[in-house]
């Protein structure tokens, strides 16, 4: 299990450690039916671990909800999801923690957080999410373009229980067959730190996605292959994830 790393590196040089000019070609479209990258069951979090998200994300118009990344089963794990019932689009961002594995849904113990106008459609944003490993909604922070937004806690009840599972985990989608993300995603990646502000906003690096060598990614996926059905790993980890249903290659990037 990933989590309980250090920091080293508090800020993010642009073009470290690639050997070369750092670029980005290409992104990962979705079609928001049934397809989706599996990453595998290789970095589980525990409630008590700190750890950060970050993504690029073009949504397509759409409404009600879409999955970014789920981590979920059994009413216990991780899930990131776009929410809107209005034509302006997914553009609430939802992140929620859960810790109970059995029983009803409505008996689990859980932080659910959201921030409002995430991500408007038909236009790139990067989002970064953190989490200190307190166990608290107060210790989640969202980031839009660099930015920290205001954040809604509206459930605060994790408690000090395993959040952990097997299920594997998703990008743009879930293992419940519903409610897939619509729409472009780009250089994602997962660290088993807390991120700080001054990182997400290099992380943006002004509109351009950046080289995250130096903040040290235990995954990273770029989608830099432009065709086949594996997405490689640039992060510690060496866990290639796997295209799943046919998702296309685009041109069109952050």
């Amino acid at each position: 299990m990933y989590g309980y790393g250090y920091k080293i590196n508090s800020g993010l040089v642009v073009g470290a450690g690639g050997g070369g000019d750092f670029t980005n070609t290409y992104s990962l479209e979705f079609d928001g039916v049934l397809d989706y990258v599996n990453i595998g069951n290789a970095i589980s979090f525990e409630y008590n671990d700190s750890f950060s998200y970050s993504f690029w994300i073009n949504p397509d118009l759409d409404t009600g909800v879409k999955y970014l990344f789920s981590k979920y089963a059994s009413s216990r794990g991780i899930l990131i999801y776009l929410s809107s019932s209005s034509a302006a689009g997914n553009n609430t961002l939802n992140f929620n923690l859960y810790n109970k594995g059995s029983g009803t849904p409505s008996g689990r113990k859980y932080i659910t957080t959201n921030s409002t106008n995430m991500a408007l459609p038909n236009a790139w944003t990067n989002i970064v999410i953190t989490y200190d490993g307190s166990g608290l909604g107060s210790g989640i922070s969202f980031y839009k373009n660099g930015i920290a937004q205001s954040v809604t806690v509206t459930n605060d009840s994790l408690a000090s229980n395993t959040i952990v599972t097997s299920q594997d985990a998703y990008i743009s989608g879930n293992n419940f067959a519903s409610s897939f993300y619509p729409g472009k995603q780009d250089e994602w990646a997962i660290f088993n730190t807390e991120l700080s502000s001054e990182d997400a906003l290099a992380i943006y690096n002004s509109g351009a996605p950046n080289d995250l060598t130096s903040l040290s990614p235990v995954a990273w996926y770029r989608f830099e292959e432009g065709s086949g059905t594996t997405a490689i790993d640039s992060g510690s980890g060496g866990n290639d994830g796997s295209l799943i249903n046919g998702i296309a290659y685009s041109t069109e990037i952050p």
